[in-house]
């Protein structure tokens, strides 16, 4: 007898970058198709192309106004579906309501963390602790994407986990290249809203090191980089603008470290990317990054600034470790490959299907 395959609604647009998007699509390539039928969502006029990654997947296009005709693209998944995976917390509220209606099983994903520092700034975004909360709250179950921010929310907001579930990347994407790796000579800063992400500790870093050359990948509103490099007089700073994710995986065939100095952060996937192409991160720990990074194994976990400095010069007496470090980056970044995680969250949409 035929096993009925299990509806699943990916509530992300599949060809427009963002991370939630990016992530519903890599589900939509990797999830079992013997076991799982996909759908998803396509933005108005999406800057990715639906392509042979997405044959057989069940397509919702959302028309434009995008603001208002979202609702019905929503309603339409959430119809069609036996589980929807809602990880974006958009239109929540409607969709909680959806869920209800058509009795649906669900799940979401925790993507940040709302730490004691952030806290009240957070409460004054959405009313009150308790509006946080239910963000989190309206789906069948709830998973953390780390353990440290299952720990961290349930410490701060109550927000109870049902497990933990990682997010991976696509390393097809994303393949090192044998090359020398016997000296460091180019460091990298990728990453959106730059300013955010600890971008005058980079700053600070390339000033006290004129002999390396340091990148910037990314970009922010009203925020430019390029006059921002050139009021510091850092002649050893490039800035390269937006990249997609092809361009940056050609982009990291020439950079031995990435510097991200973000204070605040879910689970930052471009560290495992990097690492993919054998680019070994340093970052900070505020967000509970030794989950899976090991300091002088696959990258480093630091506090400060100084410390980054440290490294740097370590990695210049001691150009050997580059190599090392390359491999047991790519080692990381395989056990959060898709293909590997897809598995996980087969058996979490099983799981949420016999609630």
């Amino acid at each position: 007898m035929k096993t009925k395959k299990i509806k699943v609604f990916l509530g992300g647009y599949v060809n427009y970058t963002n991370a939630q998007n990016l992530n519903c699509r890599a589900l939509a390539k990797y999830l079992n198709k013997g076991k799982i039928e996909c759908a998803a969502m396509l933005f108005p006029n999406g800057n990715l192309s639906v392509d042979s990654d997405l044959v057989g997947i069940k397509l919702f296009k959302c028309l434009r106004p995008q603001r208002y005709f979202r609702y019905l693209t929503y309603l339409r998944g959430i119809m069609w579906c036996d589980v929807a995976y809602l990880p974006k917390g958009e239109i929540w509220e409607f969709c909680s309501r959806c869920l209800k209606w058509f009795g649906k099983k669900s799940f979401t994903t925790v993507e940040g963390v709302i730490s004691s520092t952030n806290l009240d700034k957070s409460i004054a975004s959405y009313g009150s602790k308790e509006a946080i909360v239910n963000v989190y709250s309206f789906t069948t179950k709830t998973y953390a994407i780390t353990k440290y921010m299952s720990e961290k929310n349930k410490e701060l907001l109550g927000i109870n986990s049902d497990g933990v579930l990682y997010l991976g990347i696509d390393t097809e994407l994303f393949q090192p290249q044998s090359r020398p790796r016997d000296k460091l000579h180019n460091i990298a800063f990728i990453g959106n809203n730059i300013r955010y992400k600890g971008i005058d500790d980079f700053y600070a870093i390339a000033e006290k090191f004129p002999e390396l050359t340091f990148h910037i990948v990314g970009g922010g509103i009203g925020y430019d980089v390029v006059e921002e490099i050139k009021s510091k007089g850092l002649r050893n700073c490039v800035y390269h603008g937006l990249m997609s994710h092809t361009q940056i995986s050609e982009f990291l065939k020439g950079i031995d470290l990435h510097i991200f100095p973000s204070r605040s952060e879910g689970f930052p996937k471009v560290t495992l990317e990097t690492a993919s192409m054998g680019v070994p991160s340093v970052v900070y720990g505020d967000y509970g990054a030794t989950e899976w990074i090991t300091t002088g194994k696959n990258g480093f976990v630091v506090n400060t600034v100084e410390e980054i400095e440290v490294i740097i010069k370590n990695l210049q007496q001691h150009p050997e470790m580059l190599g090392l470090l390359a491999e047991g980056a790519i080692k990381l970044a395989k056990s959060f490959d898709w293909q590997v995680l897809a598995k996980d969250w087969e058996t979490v949409i099983e799981d949420v299907y016999a609630v």
